[in-house]
């Protein structure tokens, strides 16, 4: 007996999910925190703009990155509303 109902299962289940795609999403973006030497994506785009670094692929990854952290705030808003 795991004196859990079936409720209290499915949202924890619900808050793993959830904490497994914020570290991963987390670890996209330090990934392309390192590779362009960037705290953020705004810093990203500010060196593009100045030609600190090559603008193709940076732009792509750019927009990539701007996804990622509006997938990780959408993320943080899901996992308040479970906890």
């Amino acid at each position: 007996d795991l004196n859990l109902s079936p409720f209290d299962i499915i949202r924890r289940r619900v808050a793993a999910f959830l904490d497994r795609e914020r570290r991963a999403t987390q670890m996209d973006i330090a990934d392309l925190q390192d590779r362009y030497g960037a705290r953020t994506s705004a810093e990203l785009a500010a060196k593009i703009e100045r030609g600190e670094v090559y603008s193709h692929p940076a732009w792509e990854e750019l927009i990539e990155w701007q996804n990622l952290e509006a997938y990780l705030d959408r993320l943080g808003r899901w996992q308040a509303s479970v906890d």
